[in-house]
């Protein structure tokens, strides 16, 4: 079957969409083959939500999460199973999938508005072969997401759809991700281009943040920020070399195209890089960004921000007469490299956060979820297989995704109020990431319970390893 007769059968009625496969979409040669993205593009994608628009209801919040969109809410899961050879716990799938069901029937009530469609962002990234599995700690669960897609439409919601940006359709289906959402028919939008150019006009959306350092406005792939899309991000829960965890607020990046969505670009190279690429600089980024984010990195220097120079990167570029000597040399590409040599990654770590936190800001799904029934310890690939996946079992959900990453970087080990992006996050007036300032429920057997006291929670130590193979066992907790 060709997309197109995909998509006339899909058109035709919901029953349509969860009767095909993937593999019936798309054959595995073809995904194979594919150089950048091989699933499901944008535009078709928008053909069939458009046609499932008329027969769906779009979910409610639950009203007492609703009517606390500060607070949030851990669900613990019940999750037993064993490590196969792989190390993996491939025999939970089912359990994952009824978990996620049992979630979503604590979180969202059957709504009143009619229209619309529901897109999952997932935490979809690249995993190394030997996380090939669609239990694998590096992907938030493609099963928990199907169970909670099926509880969705017990309650009308049925024009679902999934989707991610950074990564090609082919290492998806080798993850796993296909052959989870197959069991609970969602169709995967594939919006990993090679390039910018390749997106319609019509399959973009474009907002301006508020405050920016960086931007003037910010890219986003449909159906993310249409009107009647109801976004609900699913991370995973894990540490980042960059981020230092990556949870709900990093998750989102994957919703900006190429181009724009390598939120970790490094100080000196993100101009470079976007002019290299096509996009139209002066347009959407902000020309004198790099004075603004030096002042900022300088700021939070002084504030004394845990390993903020870990690499010494600024250090030497201070030492080679800093901004003065950089602009001066900026339109010459030879000196630029002679002065630039043994920098490093230069303000690196507040590039991603400035722009990660943009980001959130603009988006602020309608729920945020930190699927941790499978968390990562070591490093947010596993590439070099330091650290293990841990059976962690807690779901932590909220409306707000900066007070959600304060817990659930609480609930990893990690103090929020030393994490970079949480501080900063506080700092810009997002969120609160004191966990002791921030309301936090239980949601157990359908009774919401406050907790008393963050004792309640027994914390699941989830460490970051940048030494990687220099160091494997090294572990890091801010």
């Amino acid at each position: 079957m060709d997309r197109r007769e995909f998509i006339k059968k899909a058109a035709a009625g919901t029953g349509s969409l969860t009767a095909l496969s993937m593999y019936e979409m798309f054959s595995p040669e073809r995904l194979q083959a594919a150089a950048s993205s091989g699933g499901m593009s944008v535009g078709e994608a928008l053909e069939i939500l458009a046609k499932g628009k008329e027969k769906n209801v779009a979910p409610a919040i639950r009203p007492e999460i609703r009517d606390n969109p500060r607070a949030v809410f851990l669900i613990e899961t019940h999750v037993d199973a064993r490590r196969d050879d792989s190390g993996h716990f491939t025999e939970a799938v089912p359990q994952l999938a009824a978990e996620g069901k049992r979630v979503a029937g604590e979180l969202f009530v059957k709504g009143s508005r009619k229209g619309g469609s529901t897109f999952f962002k997932p935490n979809f990234t690249y995993v190394p072969e030997h996380c090939y599995n669609r239990t694998t700690g590096v992907y938030s669960s493609p099963d928990f997401i199907g169970g909670m897609a099926d509880h969705l439409r017990d309650i009308g919601n049925t024009n679902i759809m999934a989707g991610e940006g950074p990564t090609n359709a082919e290492n998806h289906r080798h993850g796993g991700v296909y052959e989870g959402f197959d069991a609970h028919g969602i169709p995967m939008i594939e919006a990993g281009y090679a390039k910018f150019a390749d997106f319609r006009k019509n399959e973009v959306n474009w907002a301006k943040p508020y405050g920016s350092l960086i931007w003037k406005r910010i890219p986003y792939f449909r159906p993310i920020l249409d009107k009647d899309t109801f976004l609900v991000d699913v991370s995973s829960l894990k540490c980042h070399l960059t981020g230092l965890t990556t949870l709900t607020v990093k998750n989102l990046q994957g919703c900006v195209p190429v181009g724009y969505g390598q939120f970790c670009t490094p100080w000196d190279s993100l101009e470079h890089n976007a002019r290299r690429a096509g996009i139209d600089f002066d347009r959407d980024f902000q020309t004198d960004f790099q004075p603004r984010v030096e002042a900022s990195f300088r700021k939070h220097l002084a504030a004394g921000f845990k390993r903020w120079d870990h690499t010494g990167s600024y250090k030497r570029y201070q030492d080679k007469g800093g901004w003065e000597a950089y602009r001066k040399m900026k339109k010459d590409p030879k000196a630029l490299d002679e002065f630039m040599k043994d920098v490093g990654e230069l303000m690196q770590h507040e590039m991603w956060l400035q722009r990660g936190l943009d980001n959130a800001a603009v988006l602020m799904p309608k729920m945020n979820i930190i699927e941790g029934i499978i968390g990562l310890d070591g490093e947010e690939l596993n590439r070099d297989k330091i650290g293990a996946d841990q059976l962690c079992n807690m779901v932590i959900a909220g409306m707000s995704p900066f007070e959600v990453d304060a817990v659930g970087c609480y609930y990893m080990g990690q103090d929020p109020r030393e994490i970079w992006f949480t501080r900063v996050a506080k700092e810009r007036g997002l969120g609160e990431n004191d966990p002791s300032k921030i309301k936090i429920y239980w949601i157990r057997n359908g009774e919401i319970v406050p907790l008393k006291d963050l004792s309640e929670i027994k914390r699941h130590p989830l460490g970051l390893n940048w030494a990687r193979l220099k160091d494997p066992d090294e572990r890091l907790f801010w």
